[in-house]
């Protein structure tokens, strides 16, 4: 087990800070279920481009780039999701600050960020973020649906 995943993972105090950020981001969304109710909104009738701009015209939904400006990201469709602001929010502080200064400290040098989609929809259920070489940073960033179920 790296270093790493001593300091980041769920039982750690930054993994239980990027946890409590997360909650407090959803709560703050209006995403907080009551007993036995579905877990968060159904992206699933977003299922085309256009539908998905229309949702960023109305400032529903956020264009994302999956790796971000700061990191040389390119603002191109291969590098763009789309999502709740919630999202892109939780995102941009654990890129900035948790896995920059890593970055800056050169504990990590490789960066990925995939999305997982469901059937055509245009908003993915969740986003896994991964830093690695030499050590390694992992983050599920659950957005909806199935996702928001895993433990």
């Amino acid at each position: 087990m790296s270093s790493l995943r001593r300091w980041f993972g769920p039982a750690t105090p930054a993994g239980r800070e990027v946890k409590a950020l997360a909650d407090q981001l959803l709560r703050e969304a209006g995403y907080e279920p009551g007993p036995g109710e579905p877990i968060g909104p159904d992206w699933s009738y977003v299922d085309s481009p256009a539908k998905a701009k229309a949702l960023v015209e109305e400032g529903v939904l956020v264009e994302l780039l999956l790796l971000p400006e700061e990191f040389g990201g390119p603002h191109v469709p291969e590098n763009i999701v789309y999502v709740p602001p919630f999202v892109e929010e939780l995102k941009s502080r654990t890129d900035m600050n948790i896995i920059r200064p890593l970055i800056i400290d050169g504990v990590v040098t490789q960066y990925t960020a995939i999305p997982e989609h469901v059937g055509p929809c245009m908003v993915p259920i969740a986003i896994r973020v991964e830093a690695t070489e030499p050590g390694q940073f992992a983050f599920n960033l659950a957005i909806w649906g199935a996702a928001l179920r895993r433990g």
